[in-house]
């Protein structure tokens, strides 16, 4: 793993109290020496893509359209080319995961599909709950125990 390698996923709709926090942890996250991973729609994508100056090294990852599957497809772009650089996945989810969304099943192009396709690729997730996300799913509790338990040995 890569700790200069970031990609960055969350929600569209944010209040002004989850800008904020939103905003205070990316300030923190990224450096000069930082790779940053990010989208392009309004919300969270919007002010990663603001704090960009702070790291040169930008992969800005377009859909190719604005149909859910064009952008779940830009979503596994930015996790598969995480996936290829060691780097982590930092996502700020603000309302439980869907319960049709499983390790095995993806429905729709949201902040929980990007933390599924990180965890079937094996790449690191580190959430930023910005409300409360309700009982976590058990594909995400099992990935989750293991990255610690690897990071432990």
């Amino acid at each position: 793993m890569d700790p200069t390698v970031i990609g960055v996923a969350g929600p569209r709709k944010l209040t002004h109290h989850q800008r904020g926090q939103a905003w205070a942890t990316l300030h923190t996250l990224l450096t000069p020496h930082t790779r940053l991973h990010v989208g392009c729609a309004c919300g969270l994508d919007a002010i990663a893509w603001g704090l960009a100056y702070k790291t040169w090294n930008v992969q800005h990852h377009i859909a190719e359209g604005r149909a859910p599957w064009q952008l779940q497809q830009r979503t596994k772009r930015l996790v598969t080319a995480l996936a290829a650089e060691g780097g982590t996945l930092h996502a700020w989810p603000n309302k439980p995961c869907p319960p049709q969304l499983t390790r095995s099943r993806w429905k729709g192009s949201g902040t929980w599909g990007a933390i599924r396709e990180a965890v079937a690729l094996g790449v690191p997730v580190e959430l930023h709950p910005l409300g409360d996300l309700g009982e976590q799913p058990s594909w995400l509790n099992a990935a989750t125990e293991a990255t610690q338990t690897a990071l432990t040995l």
